[in-house]
Formats: C-alpha cells, structure tokens, sequence
C-alpha cells in the first residue's frame, strides 16, 4: 500500500533508548506505543517509531515491530549473509550503513516472520476517503481486476465509521501471505500472496514517505547488536 495517496499518513521522530527496554514514542507528536506488545499470541518487538506532516497538518503516528525471537535469529542470518558487508560495524556506524542500504529494508520487508504496524490517526476523516485511500493503494500492488477490487474493498471495509484523532488501527502480516487490519472492534484479512510485501514495500520501499521511521528502524536494529 503507498501510503502518500492515503488521506493519512507518516514521517518520523523517535524517542527511545533500548527497543527491549524503553518506551517507544514519535517524538514529534508525544505519541506513544508499547515497546512490547502481543497480538494474536505472538509477542513483537518494535524497532521504530514516526509521524508523517502534510504542508501544515500531522496526520498520524505509526510503529514498527517484529516478532520477537525469530527477529534476533533472523538478524544473525541476515548479518551472516546479505548484510555481511555491515556485521562489524556497531552502533551509529551500523545505523549509518543499513540507513543508506535498500537492501536492508527489502530484505526486512520479506523476512519469514510476523510483523506489527500500530498507527495513532491524529487528523480526522469521513470513512469513504479514508477506506477509497485504503482500496486504491492496494490495487496498485494487488490488481484492480473484479475479483482483486472485491477481495480489496470486504477488506478495507473494517473502518466502518468517521476516523478520529486518537483512533488507532492495527496491521500484522504473517509469512504465508495474510495481511490483519484491525479497527476499533472490527477486523479483516486479506489472504493475498503479495499482501505481505505491498504492505510493508509502500513503507520500506524506496519510494517510502517514513524515510525518518527507516533511520529509527535502523537505530533499533543497531541497538540490538550492541555498542
């Protein structure tokens, strides 16, 4: 999903000192999410976190976490492998590195584990635009064919009201292609091969408008290898 055609959306301040320990908050916007949550079962950590303004208006907040566990071993595979050229680097110098390498995101985009966007609307909108801003963006990775645009629209369908600042929705993709998006009490799957990547490539892309939530990412990932 490309999220600069969405009537909401995101750029980033980050505020935390260690992605196990601190809270994580858009800095920017005092917005603050669990460093830790649990959705489903499943315990994330989160790496990253950021706003996106338009000319005069801050639109929402978003996070960016991982499961927990299977983050850190996918880590060491992928500092053993694709990103070996930055395993001796620490600290800033690493955060510097894996900033500047699109690799790393399309690598993290992709990697075989569940992952965990919260976003805090902080403007709000009528639900048409906010779900049309949804749908089209889908359908630009997805298709737009008949059988695509209905699979698309019963998904979006979850925002069922007029957004609000302060309304949260919650988005976790799983491996085998599912792509959750929870509003208020309802919630949708999309079951789309491509739903994990559309998803999480419109914000780590090199195209993304979260080029401030990528450098928090990379600080999280940094500070997890330690000094």
């Amino acid at each position: 999903m490309q999220p600069r055609a969405l009537i909401f959306a995101a750029a980033v301040g980050l505020a935390f000192a260690s992605p196990a320990h601190a809270a994580l908050v858009d800095a920017s916007t005092g917005t603050s999410f669990e460093p830790r949550p649990k959705d489903g079962g499943t315990a994330f950590l989160c790496l990253g976190a950021g706003h996106r303004k338009v000319l005069f208006w801050t639109l929402y907040a978003m996070d960016f976490c991982a499961e927990d566990g299977k983050l850190q071993t996918a880590l060491d595979g992928y500092f053993a492998g694709p990103g070996r050229a930055h395993a001796g680097l620490k600290g800033k110098a690493l955060a510097r590195a894996l900033v500047d390498d699109q690799g790393f995101f399309d690598w993290l985009t992709v990697a075989p584990f569940e992952k965990r966007a919260e976003m805090v609307f902080l403007r709000g909108g009528d639900a048409e635009t906010a779900r049309n801003g949804f749908a089209k963006n889908l359908e630009k990775f997805l298709g737009s064919g008949a059988r695509e645009k209905e699979a698309i629209r019963a998904f979006v369908s979850v925002i069922d009201r007029p957004v609000a600042s302060g309304d949260r929705a919650i988005f976790v993709t799983f491996p085998a292609g599912e792509l959750t998006f929870s509003f208020g009490a309802n919630a949708r799957t999309l079951r789309q091969d491509k739903a994990v990547s559309a998803f999480w490539g419109a914000y780590l892309g090199p195209d993304s408008p979260l080029g401030s939530m990528k450098e928090a990412i990379a600080e999280g990932v940094a500070g997890l290898r330690g000094a």
